[in-house]
């Protein structure tokens, strides 16, 4: 399967009202979910285009437990509203949007989110202090994946 018709299927996938995906063609398999707490499922055959899909297509937070958010009630999570890349700056040689133990505003850009080429701000819904940040440059993030958490101020 070509990437073109890939992006076609996952940007079909994420304007669309269903909630998984399944597609087999010849050696390629593609599982994507909107759903929470799917499993991933490990490749059966391997891919004959390998420079034409990303590294690993199920998210980072479900498949390395390094990755997921801690159980603190106080703590708000920033979900990420789209499949696609993370990135903790705006370029390779920018410092990062956040750190750990900062101070954000509601509304103050806390990462990108590459999907289909277009570069997705990603804002803070709360003021308070960045406690963890759940992925780092180049990671897949899926659909509503903690990205960050805050602990909010009053």
């Amino acid at each position: 399967m070509d990437f073109k018709k890939v992006q076609d299927l996952l940007k079909y996938f994420e304007s669309s009202k269903l909630t998984t995906l399944s597609v087999e063609e010849g050696d390629f398999k593609l599982n994507v979910s909107k759903l929470k707490d799917v499993l991933p499922v490990a490749p059966t055959a391997p891919v004959n285009e390998p420079k034409m899909l990303p590294p690993e297509v199920t998210p980072k937070q479900q498949t390395n437990t390094a990755n997921k958010p801690t159980e603190d009630v106080l703590l708000k999570d920033v979900n990420s509203p789209l499949v696609g890349t993370f990135y903790a700056a705006s370029s390779p040689n920018a410092e990062p949007f956040i750190k750990v133990g900062q101070q954000v505003n509601k509304g103050q850009t806390i990462c990108i989110v590459e999907a289909m080429k277009i570069m997705n701000e990603i804002t803070s819904p709360f003021t308070g202090v960045v406690e963890k940040i759940n992925f780092r440059n180049g990671d897949v993030v899926g659909f509503n994946a903690v990205i960050v958490q805050i602990r909010p101020h009053g």
